[in-house]
């Protein structure tokens, strides 16, 4: 299996995706049902929301490959000292087969990631998961996430105030 993760960028100018396939990406989180549930803090709400939160300076978008095949998204936001807090989600395509595997394999390229200096970008990835998601919760672990507890109010679901699962990667772990 290669994973390949390829970010959302401009290269001279020219952006690697463009806007109607990050479009695209949510559509087909809608269309797979996954979109509900990825969002479920009622902040982006359709295609046009998606497109506007990816294209801002505040968020990082990568487009997961395996195989050579369009497997899903992960964006990275909210960056302090050397940790960000990372989003994600597989597409249909990959359910049945290693997504574990995939997940752990993108996780090692985004910590090996290093500035010009060879210092390592991230030394640790941060999410925050409405408790309420054990399928999220239990795959994050599974791909070697730590759960460090549990905050109550820490998410939002459907508008309201819910307790929020921590987990943290870090490359020593």
């Amino acid at each position: 299996m290669k994973v390949d993760v390829i970010p959302y960028t401009l290269i001279d100018g020219i952006p690697t995706f463009r806007d109607s396939e990050i479009v695209g990406f949510y559509t087909r989180m809608e269309k797979e049902g996954t979109a509900s549930t990825v969002f479920s803090d009622g902040i982006i709400n359709n295609a046009r929301d998606f497109l506007a939160v990816m294209k801002s300076n505040l968020n990082m978008l990568y487009v997961i490959f395996v195989d050579d095949e369009q497997s899903g998204v992960f964006w990275l936001n909210r960056f302090e000292a050397r940790f960000a807090r990372m989003h994600w989600c597989l597409f249909s395509n990959q359910r049945g087969k290693d997504s574990i595997g995939i997940g752990v394999e993108v996780l090692r390229i985004i910590m090996n990631w290093k500035d010009r200096d060879g210092k390592y970008l991230y030394d640790m990835l941060l999410g925050i998961v409405p408790s309420s998601n054990k399928i999220a919760i239990g795959y994050c672990k599974k791909c070697g996430g730590v759960i460090q507890g549990e905050i109550p109010n820490a998410a939002l679901e459907n508008g309201k105030s819910v307790s929020g699962t921590v987990i943290y990667y870090r490359r020593e772990g």
